[in-house]
């Protein structure tokens, strides 16, 4: 992107993961050494066949250091959560956030872990994968916001019938823990675009490198995905910063058929001389004044989509809806211009329009498969297409 100046969106996906546990506005507000109250929420049930299991590694790449590791001289240390179609079993839900530490380190605040113990997910940590292989999905968050703040999207996707390897770039999506210790990994924001661009570059980088190893099964050592993946066929997705570093590995990788751009201004110039591969931008209602994605649109080179959820602001995209559920129950209605309107319907529509999309770049349904789905909602979503 050419332009001088930095979008204020550019921040916004991050900030709201943790916000929502520390500092939304609660009323009444409670004594100081209260506990605050949490309403239990959990996320909506995947409409996907397949029941949903998840894993974790730790990808090190020792081909590159880390520029952003506080310790020098290390290799570039990628954390990788893993949600696949799995076999059901009668395994408790998963909390949203499990490890302590990390919730307390972020937040700096110890009552803040009552957010990750009230969300819970459709997820079983012990499933084994479904027979069969599936689509490897590589997906990178949006600025500030850690791998773990869009799991209502990776379940989905997962009982959908995808692997969904979601990349947490250390330095850029904030809170990760590794060998046992968190360590503070939010970068402030770059002062120059171009710095800005190489920070985007860095995140394309470690989707690549994650890709590689799991096509080698390095990344996979301790997981039992190896028999699942079917990597003749791989997309990449993303929000916001991680949007822009999905679409920009696809058009660099020709063996990532096809990206999703969740409401992302897309960093560097090569959107404006055309990305090599299939996509789809999806803007969200409050996103009128970022022109890259409509110039992504204008050049690709592939099959594309260009389409806007009008009720929905930046921050639909992800989990924070329901988080601020948890601490606010159906107040959390009320925070339109963070959640946008009817937060979860929307994100209903956004879960399946993700799954139609990959099952016709990826599975080869019938394109009309799609383009029914966009009419059927309309009304909900407006949405220009080339190439189906």
């Amino acid at each position: 992107m050419s332009s001088s100046r930095i979008p204020s969106r550019f921040l916004a996906a991050g900030l709201l993961f943790f916000t929502a546990v520390v500092s939304a506005p609660v009323a009444p507000a409670a004594p100081a050494s209260a506990a605050p109250r949490f309403y239990p929420v959990s996320l909506p049930k995947p409409t996907g066949p397949h029941a949903v299991g998840h894993d974790f590694a730790v990808v090190v790449d020792r081909t590159r250091v880390d520029p952003l590791n506080p310790l020098s001289e290390q290799p570039r240390r990628l954390p990788v959560h893993f949600w696949y179609p799995a076999v059901a079993t009668p395994a408790a839900s998963r909390r949203y956030v499990t490890d302590r530490r990390e919730v307390e380190f972020l937040a700096e605040e110890p009552d803040a872990i009552g957010g990750g113990e009230f969300l819970r997910t459709n997820a079983d940590e012990a499933a084994p994968p479904a027979k069969g292989r599936f689509p490897v999905l590589l997906f990178s968050p949006g600025f500030g916001a850690p791998a773990e703040a869009y799991q209502i999207f990776a379940e989905q996707l997962a009982s959908a019938g995808y692997v969904v390897a979601a990349v947490h770039s250390p330095g850029v999506n904030g809170l990760v823990t590794l060998d046992g210790e968190p360590f503070d990994s939010a970068s402030d924001v770059p002062e120059k675009m171009e710095d800005v661009v190489a920070l985007n570059d860095l995140v394309v980088a470690d989707l690549q490198s994650v890709l590689v190893q799991v096509k080698d099964g390095r990344a996979l050592p301790t997981l039992k995905l190896v028999a699942a993946l079917d990597l003749t066929r791989i997309g990449a997705l993303g929000h916001s910063f991680g949007g822009s570093a999905a679409v920009r590995l696809a058009g660099r990788d020709s063996t990532v058929r096809a990206a999703v751009n969740l409401d992302g201004t897309i960093w560097g110039e090569e959107h404006a001389t055309g990305l090599a591969t299939n996509a789809l931008f999806l803007k969200s209602g409050e996103n009128t004044q970022d022109p890259s994605m409509g110039v992504a649109y204008a050049n690709l080179k592939g099959r594309g989509i260009i389409a806007v959820q009008p009720e929905t602001a930046h921050n639909t995209f992800g989990d924070s809806y329901y988080l601020y559920r948890v601490l606010l129950g159906k107040n959390a209605e009320g925070l339109t211009d963070l959640l946008g309107r009817n937060a979860a319907p929307n994100l209903l529509v956004t879960r399946q329009l993700l799954v139609a999309y990959f099952n016709v770049e990826l599975k080869q349904h019938a394109p009309a498969t799609l383009t029914r789905f966009l009419a059927a909602n309309k009304a909900r979503l407006t949405a220009q297409t080339k190439g189906f």
